[in-house]
């Protein structure tokens, strides 16, 4: 009987810890976020809903369809307003949604969430 109870506590174990995906989607959904290290005159920020993000990407407002697997991320090819704007933002601008695109990890941290592109760079965003 023992080895019968051990061998159940066992494979409930081991399923709680391999059989679940990590709920990202439930940490990040309804929250804005503010994106860390942008140009000084200007502010890029993202907000998460349930399969759409959009935001300030500097002088234009943007928008995509995404899709959460875990904490693997799928951005579909991002939409934006026209506005010019300076040059350096609107440089900055174009190589924020290129690396939105090239998305492929979300990470929930202590202030707010970190994306991770196919390249490995690190976009830091914070809470608002």
């Amino acid at each position: 009987m023992k080895k019968i109870v051990l061998f159940l506590i066992t494979i409930v174990l081991f399923t709680g810890c391999f059989g679940k995906k990590e709920d990202i989607g439930s940490q990040i959904i309804g929250n804005a976020y503010t994106l860390q290290g942008t140009l000084p005159e200007s502010q890029i920020d993202i907000a998460f809903e349930k399969d759409k993000i959009s935001g300030s990407s500097g002088v234009n407002r943007y928008f995509a369809n995404y899709t959460l697997d875990g904490n693997k991320i799928s951005v579909q090819e991002p939409g934006a307003t026209r506005m010019m704007g300076p040059e350096n933002l609107m440089t900055q601008e174009q190589e924020y949604l290129k690396k939105l695109k090239d998305s492929k990890e979300v990470e929930v941290t202590k202030d707010g969430v970190t994306v991770v592109t196919t390249s490995g760079e690190k976009l830091n965003f914070v809470k608002k």
